[in-house]
């Protein structure tokens, strides 16, 4: 079993630092593409619940107001 001591420095032998390869270009202008994709479906999904809640409330307020009245009439009897 290998023992951890500690993070690994990568240094080359004449004792100079191995550098990470930089992204592209390319690699930036994918991820704000993305970023700006994403952004944009949640400003849509957020819009269309903003929209449409209210529609499903005043639906249900008219359905009650329309079927209730006619439950209570079918439920009476008349003597």
């Amino acid at each position: 079993m290998e023992r951890s001591d500690g993070p690994v420095i990568d240094m080359t032998p004449d004792g100079k630092f191995i550098e990470p390869p930089k992204p592209s270009i390319f690699s930036y202008l994918l991820r704000l593409a993305a970023f700006g994709l994403a952004l944009a479906v949640i400003a849509a999904l957020f819009w269309a619940l903003v929209l449409v809640v209210p529609l499903l409330i005043l639906a249900g307020v008219v359905a009650y107001l329309v079927f209730k009245p006619r439950a209570v009439w079918v439920n009476q009897r008349r003597y």
